[in-house]
């Protein structure tokens, strides 16, 4: 009997414990915002991402990022108003949970309630929308895209869920300047403050995943934020390498050190991942890569050689021979699915002789010295040795000056250069022209590298922005074109195509069209 009451109470006291650690379990795992995203990041706690990361990390300020290896860590740092469906890249609500205008000209916001910040600071209200604009807009901030909230008349906060916007004019693309995108990402006053002078990395936000530490020699870590809106990111912690060399990080693939590659951009590379059968990750013809010809310079201040530089170069051909996979010739500066593109514009197909002929109506008969400056991390491509190759047939002696990736970002933005190189990542093309051609957009402070001023065009350009019609807009934003392509300030060189392999066991890696991957919605089977 006694040893009956000893087995009785020994199977209670395990059934009691059972129940205790189911009970347990419950708990944890279940998501605090309730959806199923929120679920599978709590079962599957620990998973990491291993990504490459293929270059100097220059800060992760929205108010100056730079480059789209940097602006790949700020878009899932950080939200705006509103944000890019990735797949198709149309608009979609994000801070931002609807929006309201009759006119194009008065934007009001609602704004999503319980949105937390990162670091412990609180509820996301309007006043930190209002706080990031006022502090991009300010010439203290130095920000290269404030000329990108300059149509701001006036803005308001009627209350902690809203936000009123007044512009000066009427932009049917406003929607585009809130995006989660440079200027429209919003920050946390006190949170910028606390960084001080290391504002650049110890960025603060409210998107998926926070920055947990980074080492510019080697790599940065990306910590889930748990008390994101849409729930926890079902990937707990993002390691991104730093690799600079292609090959190694092709290697590292291979050998298991990484899973992901930001980037794979050499034909020999993809080919080598492709028949190994790792998932080729990958979005086409998403922007365009342009020439900035400085026309400040007395000698692409004349337009002849501008031209003339322009029919000297077959980058068709080279694509081809160089990156078939990656990239072909193009002669537009906006994209041919965006709103707006028109295929009217001049066009500058290969005729080394009329180039020759420019020249020497623009006094240059036996050509000249050109330097284009470029980052060291990217050296002297096979694309740009046979570029040189080309300008050489018709006497124009192209030298490269190469400068680490910092000082290439100054340079670019500062203007100090005769020729560079830009790749426009854009969804709006509105972002591109105005930016682009308008001169209240001269660099430095603006992006207007080639210091372009035409007065026709810019009155088109303003119409353009202010037009309710869209087909009017449209309409405008081809003269644009047709003006912008004759005159030649930049040069439209190639149309690229953008690859990230990974192993097979990740999944939902899509790039949108700026070349960002949206970490949120990816997974480790």
């Amino acid at each position: 009997m006694h040893s009956k009451k000893w087995h009785l109470l020994i199977i209670v006291m395990l059934f009691l414990l059972v129940s205790a650690a189911c009970s347990t379990n419950e708990s944890s795992t279940a998501p605090s915002t309730g959806n199923a995203t929120g679920a599978a990041a709590a079962k599957n706690d620990h998973k990491t991402l291993k990504i490459r990361f293929y270059d100097d990390p220059a800060g992760f300020d929205p108010a100056t990022v730079f480059r789209i290896e940097n602006e790949n860590i700020v878009f899932n740092i950080f939200s705006g108003l509103t944000t890019y469906d990735s797949a198709t890249g149309a608009i979609i609500p994000d801070l931002a949970e609807s929006w309201q205008t009759s006119d194009n000209k008065t934007w009001t916001f609602k704004l999503r309630k319980g949105v937390q910040w990162q670091g412990g600071y609180g509820e996301f209200t309007s006043k930190d929308v209002l706080y990031t604009y006022n502090r991009n807009i300010d010439k203290k901030t130095a920000s290269p895209y404030a000329t990108d909230l300059a149509n701001i008349e006036s803005m308001e906060a009627p209350d902690d869920y809203s936000v009123k916007v007044v512009l000066k004019q009427p932009d049917g693309n406003f929607l585009h300047v809130v995006a989660n995108y440079h200027q429209g990402q919003i920050v946390k006053k006190e949170a910028i403050e606390a960084a001080g002078a290391q504002v650049k990395f110890k960025p603060v936000g409210t998107g998926p995943y926070a920055l947990e530490s980074v080492d510019v020699n080697s790599e940065i870590v990306l910590v889930r934020h748990p008390q994101y809106y849409k729930g926890p990111a079902p990937i707990e912690k993002l390691i991104f390498s730093i690799i600079k060399d292609e090959a190694t990080s092709t290697i590292a693939l291979q050998n298991g050190e990484i899973d992901l590659i930001m980037r794979a951009n050499k034909e020999e590379n993809l080919d080598t991942l492709s028949k190994a059968g790792f998932k080729m990750n990958n979005v086409k013809n998403y922007a365009n890569s342009l020439r900035i010809f400085n026309m400040t310079n007395p000698i692409l201040a004349d337009v002849r050689v501008r031209q003339a530089l322009a029919y000297a170069v077959d980058f068709n051909a080279i694509a081809k021979a160089v990156n078939p996979q990656l990239q072909a010739g193009t002669s537009s500066i906006l994209m041919d699915w965006m709103d707006g593109y028109t295929d009217k514009a001049p066009k500058y197909e290969y005729n080394p002789e009329k180039a020759k002929k420019l020249l020497v109506e623009a006094g240059y008969p036996n050509g000249f010295k050109m330097t284009q400056t470029n980052t060291s991390a990217t050296g002297i491509t096979d694309t740009l040795q046979l570029e040189q190759e080309y300008l050489k047939k018709v006497g124009v002696t192209l030298e490269f000056v190469l400068v680490d990736t910092p000082t290439y970002n100054k340079v670019r933005n500062d203007g100090d250069f005769m020729t560079a190189g830009r790749l426009l990542p854009a969804v709006n093309p509105d972002m591109i022209l105005f930016s682009y051609l308008h001169p209240n957009n001269k660099s430095p402070g603006g992006l207007n590298g080639a210091r372009y001023d035409n007065p026709v065009l810019t009155e088109k350009l303003e119409a353009a922005r202010a037009e309710v019609d869209k087909d009017k807009r449209k309409k405008l934003y081809e003269e644009v074109q047709v003006i912008a392509m004759t005159d030649l300030p930049y040069m439209p060189t190639f149309g690229s195509n953008v690859f990230w392999p990974s192993k097979t066991n990740v999944d939902g890696v899509v790039i949108n069209k700026l070349a960002q991957v949206d970490f949120y919605g990816v997974d480790i089977k």
